[in-house]
C-alpha cells in the first residue's frame, strides 16, 4: 500500500494537480527532459503524461473533440516534435511516448532491438511487410511522409492495405527501429529509421549492458515517481519481472527511497 504522502507528491512531481499543472506546450520540453519518459495521453498509472499534466487532474478523461484539452494536446506533437525536444514513438503500451535524449540510449538498449533489420528479417524475427518499410526508408536520405512511405513500401490505398501498413509500423516501433519525426509546419507525419537518424544514440546504447540500462532508467524514474509497482512496470516495458525487481530493490536502497511501494 502506497502512503498518501508519497501518492500526493508523485502527482505534484508529475504536474497532475491544479497548482502544478502545465499551462502550455512551452513548459513541456523541460518537463520531458526532467522526467525522462512521458506519454502524450494517459497510458499507464506508472508513467506521467502530458494530458493529465495540462489539465492538472489524473482522473480527467480524454475525448475526440478538437476544441478540448485532448485536441490541444494532440497539436503539441508538432509543437514539440518540430523542436526535436525528445525521441517520439509508440513505446509505453504502444501509445505515443516522449523519451528525453539523455535517457534514450538506455531505453533503446533496454526495450529496443539493436540488431539490424536485415539480420532480424533473415532470422525470421521481422515480417516481410515491416522489412518493406525498412527498405523504403533505407533508399532515401531524409524521413518520408506517411503517404510516400506507403507508396514506396508497396502498400496501395485501401482498408486492407492500410491495416497491413499500420501493423508493420507498430511492429517496427515496438522494437524501437522506427521513429516518427515532425518537419515543417504542415502537420504531416514523417517516418525514419532510428539507426539512420540517431546513430550516436544507437552507439551509446550498444555500449551499455541490460543491467546498466535498467539502472539508468530507474535512477531517472524513481526520484520523480517515488515508488513503483514492479509487476506493472515490467509489463509496461516488456521486461522480466525478476530482473526489474532485483535492480529496483538495489536502487531503492542506494537512493534511500521507500521500499513499501514496490510490493
Amino acid at each position: 500500500m502506497v502512503e498518501s504522502t508519497y501518492a500526493r507528491q508523485r502527482l505534484r512531481n508529475w504536474r497532475q494537480t491544479p497548482e502544478d499543472r502545465l499551462t502550455g506546450s512551452e513548459q513541456a520540453p523541460e518537463f520531458i527532459d526532467r522526467i525522462g519518459i512521458v506519454t502524450l495521453y494517459p497510458a499507464s498509472p506508472e508513467f506521467p503524461n502530458l494530458f493529465s499534466a495540462y489539465v492538472g487532474d489524473p482522473a480527467a478523461k480524454t475525448d475526440s473533440a478538437w476544441d478540448t484539452p485532448s485536441g490541444e494536446i494532440y497539436t503539441w506533437r508538432w509543437a514539440l516534435g518540430s523542436q526535436e525536444v525528445a525521441y517520439y514513438s509508440a513505446l509505453i503500451r504502444r501509445r505515443p511516448t516522449w523519451i528525453s535524449w539523455s535517457l534514450f540510449p538506455a531505453m533503446l538498449r533496454l526495450c529496443g532491438e539493436l540488431r539490424s533489420p536485415h539480420e532480424l528479417y533473415h532470422a525470421g524475427k521481422l515480417s516481410a511487410q515491416a522489412y518493406h518499410i525498412v527498405e523504403a526508408l533505407e533508399s532515401v536520405d531524409e524521413p518520408l511522409p506517411t503517404s510516400e512511405l506507403r507508396d514506396r513500401a508497396g502498400f496501395p490505398r485501401g482498408t486492407a492495405s492500410r491495416n497491413l501498413y499500420l501493423k508493420a509500423v507498430e511492429e517496427l516501433e515496438s522494437q524501437m527501429l522506427l521513429a516518427k519525426v515532425f518537419l515543417g509546419d504542415d502537420h504531416t507525419m514523417y517516418h525514419t529509421l532510428v539507426s539512420q537518424r540517431y546513430p550516436q544514440h544507437v552507439a551509446a546504447a550498444e555500449r551499455l549492458n541490460p543491467q546498466e540500462a535498467l539502472r539508468a532508467f530507474l535512477l531517472s524514474y524513481l526520484p520523480h515517481a517515488l515508488y513503483a509497482d514492479p509487476i506493472r512496470l515490467a509489463k509496461d516495458l516488456k521486461l522480466p519481472q525478476d530482473q526489474l525487481k532485483a535492480v529496483l530493490t538495489e536502487v531503492q536502497k542506494e537512493q534511500r527511497l521507500s521500499p513499501t511501494s514496490s510490493i
